[in-house]
């Protein structure tokens, strides 16, 4: 729609008396106590320790302090994210001041003093006779059709063709992008500062020590195999187990009888083939490795070069294979003669030379120096079984645990260890018994971790290939026999010479191409099956790559689908149950009336719960409300702890892998894992605030599926989305709507003619596109993420790219193309000459669009009316002032809804800047109060979901590029198509534009994502000597402490001999015991500052463990109990108000006839007086009044409860 320049001015001042008016009454209204904490939620929330500082309460006088905000307060109490995202809206004030300028003294007159649209106007006018309204002509004919207005004067369409006043415009081109790839230096180098500096300051043991594993190969078959398993097992025991579940057989073990195990030996046969190694080359030995999977022992057979046959079945105490004991089963596995390849070995077993496991144990020791005494070597042609126990705790490590567990754990284990001790209760209280024969012996997590070793499955240790050190010592011992070629006579003629080393023979791998040796898959399976946990499985990878020392701990993730339901319903309920009861102690505490709360409820919802069934109905009925929410609670609780004991064992391909040191976080977030991509894939882990849990569990073949019919589904919402905005914005053109016979007189009127060319159509797009971000987040989430700033930036980049086409492209190709639609069919040769007339048009509505957006919109998002009309409304009927904080407190933003404004606005401003230099001043309107109302709004009102570290100014990099591409692409085409001779001197600035793209892609794109080695390695060598440092001054003032106390003591002593009092004898001197920062501090210095502690692997545990482990079930039973005590007195209180309310009214009809003696007031019930001094029902507002030391109210006299507290009537109800 064509817009005069009465239009645009009106579009102007409109917008900024709505600018004007939403600022004003956001500082009449954020000084108000009922209304301050809602503008300033940041401010008074409790929850957070850095609170931004306090502002004036003067008119207009909190705009200089934001303004001059530091950054690093903003980034210790924001964040680095809020931090950057300020910086974009400073980077477009900027940019804008300086374009404003520019394009105003360099542009602006030669599109002034041009006269081409005059002489089109005129010629057409000439031609056609036909002059149509005071601001917009257009005339038709046969050969043309243009539709110029007044304000096309700014633009470049006002230069006839070949004039020498276009240098003006490529010389500004030249000096726009040069500044603005200058600027985009200066804001890249910073950013990357900025995240070092926020990565290093960041909390040890979180995301910066963190990384996250997907696809992790094995795991998901083993877990499946496993229930199916338990399912057979339940179904043979008792058929009602599969409905209800019980918290027995969490792990699945072989029985470990001969028979069971040739029954599993010959099951296993087909797996054992497909996953053994290479077969050697010809003329090499084979030798046999025996890869064992026991119940409670893992074997570590020693290599037996010089076995003619597999043993099948060996012993692991040297006895008989037709013993009584136990034995473990074996999966002969043929091998080449030299070592055999790290990844080909499983974790826990012995490979053909010895392999050492990673999980050490004392038995493991013991075994090892029992085999070396044994002299077990390759000329008896026998194997000896080293068993490593990886599910009991060593000897010794119950009471105690040593003296690290007493150190750094107290004898506390993680909630996921709480989780399975409660499980192995329950199932060995239920009589729990052993898998039955034939199913495999996979095991998903460990029966009896180490308290030590727990974050990790057991104790780590670096694998090996070959022989351990005690075979190697006792090798090294044993005395050879003489070599039987020395003895020949020398004159016998036999070449006695050792035959040269043959690479042949030497060869790891035959080069068989149907080898799975080097499978990952199948590499898991084969250790899996040997007995490890997922768990162990992970840990062992990793201290393999990155050495033990290095991983602190393995965190799996469970398949929480069916569980994360019910814990947000728990949640759900425990929450609308508190809130009555805090309103029903409110009520207590202010002497008002309560009734008994009545739920109706659709009992079809709740399916056979036994509670509703006593209802005999499936629609609606009425029930009490707090036995409702008690019940419910009761019966989620149940099924919570089944569910929670089921989905531990359905562990999904998926870790947090947690190191010691930020290096090694490093370098596994940016390392090829495995060979295969499809296995082992490594990534920053997300903060678990910000995790989605059930995406987790998703392979990457899923997730590439989802992610084409997202794309597919978003190209289809864009061409979509392009029908109606192109169609509403073509009917509301006023020529159009004055042909209607209804609207013809109001839509010609100058007020609403310039509104409708001015207003309506941004407003309709703005409309349209407030839709999109939700649509795409919902895409995202689908597609898979894996956390919240993930669904962020890419709802901000697809945003972006929706935007560029239907608002920008669609926009171009509305209004160049169906307003010269008429000219074109009659004469299609003038599309090239039209176009470079017409194009410039379209820049009237995009800075319309600006004002509409920045001055409009913005305000009124900074000012949010409909948010704080709910706030309003909601306080009201807020029934405690928890509920109340709820609405204030919890004020979330993010990027996807308003970074991509941001970066249209300068997409726009770029574009046009050089075309109609009036978008300059409309732009840097649009950041100047987007800078002001985002600053506060960011640093006193909003939270963010997530923290990525800044990594956000990346995709503005490109995204302003994208701009920048777009405004030399169209300065070129339109200079091009005014015949301009010198136009083509854009293309090497265009090709400048693309090398410094891709060189400050290689250049910054690693340090946007991932922190360097070497930065990284100096924060650790910080880290480590701040953390002795303060581990240091804390352990002397312990010991100060100490030596204080035992001072006191002797001087107490020295006083009773001084008084003649019979001295109190002394205690036996004892031995000095370390406090708990020395015991920190000896544990620190082990690993040189940088090991974690058993306590940080404790914590980290639990911050990376799913929610729905973390469920308060334990409040049912305080809620029980607080329920009771509160609905036991209302009755009481309902009674006793009536009965003050009939006393009010005798008092005032005594009063009204003149008499004197007044009736006693009724007695109030003693026990109604028990929540009056209670803190936790202080409002906001109130909790800031407090006075004195018994937390008495201001105007409620002493606060002593044993005095009746006065009483008032007030609108019908009594008050404190």
């Amino acid at each position: 729609m064509a817009a005069g320049s009465a239009a645009v001015l009106t579009s102007f001042l409109t917008n900024l008396y709505i600018c004007l008016g939403c600022f004003t009454a956001f500082t009449l209204l954020r000084v108000r106590p009922w209304a301050r904490r809602f503008f300033a939620a940041r401010r008074y929330a409790k929850d957070i320790d850095l609170k931004p500082k306090r502002l004036p309460n003067g008119p207009f006088g909190w705009i200089f302090p934001v303004l001059t905000y530091e950054e690093e307060d903003i980034i210790d109490e924001c964040g680095l994210d809020c931090a950057m995202y300020l910086r974009i809206l400073r980077f477009g004030v900027y940019l804008f001041f300086v374009l404003t300028i520019w394009c105003i003294i360099v542009i602006l007159p030669p599109n002034m003093t041009s006269n081409e649209i005059d002489r089109l106007l005129a010629l057409e006018a000439s031609n056609s006779n036909t002059t149509v309204g005071s601001n917009t002509t257009s005339s038709s004919s046969s050969t043309s059709e243009y539709k110029f207005t007044n304000f096309d004067h700014y633009s470049l369409s006002n230069l006839p063709a070949r004039s020498s006043k276009m240098w003006a415009h490529l010389i500004s081109v030249y000096f726009v992008v040069l500044y603005v790839h200058w600027l985009l230096w200066r804001f890249n180098k910073e950013s990357v500062l900025l995240r070092l500096m926020f990565l290093g300051n960041a909390k040890r043991g979180g995301p910066s020590h963190t990384v996250l594993v997907t696809d992790i190969p094995g795991v998901t078959q083993v877990v499946a195999r496993s229930l199916r398993g338990e399912k057979r097992k339940n179904g043979e025991s008792s058929p009602g187990l599969s409905k209800s579940p019980s918290f027995t057989n969490i792990m699945f073990q072989a029985d470990t009888t001969c028979s069971k195990a040739n029954q599993e030996d010959k099951s296993s046969s087909a797996a054992a083939a497909a996953a053994a190694p290479c077969p050697a080359p010809s003329g090499a030995a084979a030798p046999v490795v025996a890869v064992v999977a026991s119940t409670s022992n893992v074997g570590t057979p020693a290599k037996a070069p010089g076995a003619a046959a597999p043993a099948s079945v060996t012993s692991t105490s040297g006895k008989s294979p037709g013993a009584t004991e136990p034995v473990s089963v074996k999966d002969t596995l043929p091998v080449s003669e030299p070592p055999t390849p790290l990844r080909s070995l499983p974790v826990g077993t012995a490979g053909p030379n010895g392999t050492t496991a990673p999980y050490a144990t004392p038995q493991n020791a013991a075994e090892g120096s029992r085999a070396a005494k044994s002299g077990s070597s390759s000329s008896n042609g026998t194997s000896s079984t080293v068993s490593v126990d990886l599910a009991s705790p060593p000897a010794g490590a119950g009471a105690g645990a040593g003296a690290d567990a007493q150190q750094g754990c107290g004898g506390c284990l993680p909630l996921v260890s709480k989780v399975a001790s409660e499980i192995r209760s329950a199932r060995s209280s239920s009589g729990g018994s052993a898998a039955p024969s034939g199913f495999a012996s996979y095991q998903c997590v460990v029966a009896d971790p180490d308290p030590r070793f727990v974050a990790t499955g057991g104790r780590l240790e670096l694998p090996r290939v070959g022989k351990g050190n005690a075979e190697i010592l006792a090798e090294l011992q044993t005395v050879e026999p003489e070599d039987l070629a020395r003895t020949l006579p020398p004159n016998l003629g036999v070449d006695t010479r050792p035959l040269p080393p043959s690479r042949r023979l030497g060869k790891r791998f035959s080069y068989d191409l149907s080898c799975r040796v080097l499978d990952p898959h199948a590499d898991a399976t084969r250790r899996l099956k040997s007995g490890l946990t997922p768990q162990q499985f992970v840990a062992g990878e990793f201290s393999l790559v990155f050495s033990p020392h290095n991983v602190a701990a393995v965190n799996m993730i469970q398949d929480t689908a069916g569980l994360e339901p019910l814990a947000e319903e728990f949640n759900k309920v425990a929450e609308q149950l508190e809130d009555y009861l805090d309103m029903a102690r409110l009520r207590l505490k202010l002497r008002k009336e309560l009734p008994q709360k009545q739920l109706t409820i659709l009992c079809a919802l709740y399916g056979d719960w036994e509670y509703v069934k006593k209802h005999n109905t499936k629609w609606f009925v009425k029930v009490d409300a707090v036995e409702f929410w008690l019940e419910r609670l009761r019966f989620l609780r149940e099924r919570i702890k089944v569910e929670q004991e089921i989905a531990m064992r359905k562990i999904a391909p998926s870790a947090f892998v947690t190191f010691n040191t930020r290096m090694s976080q490093a370098v596994a977030a940016n390392s090829l894992l495995s060979h295969d991509e499809t296995y082992w894939r490594v990534q920053n882990a997300p903060a678990p605030f910000e995790v989605v849990w059930k995406n987790l569990a998703l392979t990457l073949p899923v997730k590439s599926g989802r992610l084409y019919i997202l794309w597919a589904a978003f190209w289809a919402m864009a061409i979509f989305f392009m029908i109606p905005v192109t169609a509403i914005q073509a009917l509301i053109e006023v020529p159009k709507l004055a042909k209607v016979p209804v609207l013809g007189a109001i839509v010609t009127a100058p007020a609403v003619r310039q509104i409708l060319e001015a207003i309506v159509p941004g407003l309709a797009l703005k409309i349209f596109l407030a839709l999109v971000p939700l649509l795409l987040r919902i895409m995202a989430l689908l597609s898979g993420a894996t956390s919240q700033s993930e669904i962020d930036f890419g709802v901000t980049k697809r945003f972006f790219l929706f935007q560029v086409i239907v608002v920008f492209f669609g926009n171009i190709i509305a209004g160049s193309f169906f307003n010269q639609l008429k000219q074109w069919a009659n004469d299609p040769a003038s599309v090239v000459p039209t176009l470079g007339k017409s194009i410039p048009m379209t820049s009237t509505f995009f800075i319309t669009y600006l004002l509409i957006n920045g001055l409009s919109v913005k305000a009124i998002a900074f000012f949010r009316p409909p948010a704080f009309i709910l706030f309003w409304v909601l306080s009201r009927f807020a029934g405690s002032p928890r509920a109340r904080q709820r609405i204030w407190m919890y004020q979330y933003t993010d990027n996807g809804t308003t970074v991509v404004d941001h970066t249209i606005a300068m997409m726009i401003g770029m574009t046009f800047s050089c075309i109609n230099p009036i978008v300059c001043p409309a732009a840097l309107c649009y950041f100047l109060v987007n800078y002001v109302g985002e600053r506060y709004n960011n640093i006193y009102v909003f939270r963010r979901t997530y923290e990525s570290g800044g990594m956000l100014w990346k995709t503005v990099y490109n995204q302003v590029m994208v701009g920048l591409y777009i405004m030399q692409l169209a300065m070129l085409g339109l200079l091009s198509i005014k015949k301009f001779p010198f136009a083509p001197l854009i293309i090497p600035l265009l090709i400048c534009s693309i090398a410094s793209h891709i060189s400050t892609l290689k250049l910054y794109r690693r340090p946007w994502s991932v922190a360097a080695l070497h930065d990284a390695a100096e924060m650790d060598l910080l880290e480590a000597d701040q953390r002795r440092m303060q581990l240091l001054a804390a352990a002397k003032e312990e010991r100060k402490k100490k030596r204080d106390k035992r001072k006191r003591e002797e001087e107490v002593r020295e006083a009773e001999a001084e008084s003649l009092l019979p001295p109190q004898p002394a205690d036996a001197p004892e031995a000095e015991k370390p406090g708990k920062a020395e015991r920190l501090l000896m544990e620190s210095l082990k690993g040189d500052g940088f090991a974690m502690t058993a306590k940080e692997k404790r914590e980290i545990a639990e911050m990376y463990l799913n929610p729905a482990f973390k469920v308060k079930l334990e409040d049912v039973e305080r809620l029980a109990r607080l329920a009771a005590e509160v609905q036991s007195r209302l009755p009481r209180l309902n009674e006793w108000v009536a009965q003050y309310k009939a006393y009010q009214r005798e008092v005032k009809r005594q009063k009204h006839r003149g008499k004197t003696a007044l009736p006693p007031p009724p007695k109030m019930p003693e026990d109604l007086t028990i929540y009056d001094m209670d803190l936790a029902l202080m409002d906001s507002d109130e909790d800031e009044a407090v006075v004195g030391t018994n937390g008495a109210y201001p105007g409620s006299g002493k606060g002593s409860a044993g005095k009746q507290p006065s009483v008032e009537m007030r609108d019908g109800a009594a008050e404190v």
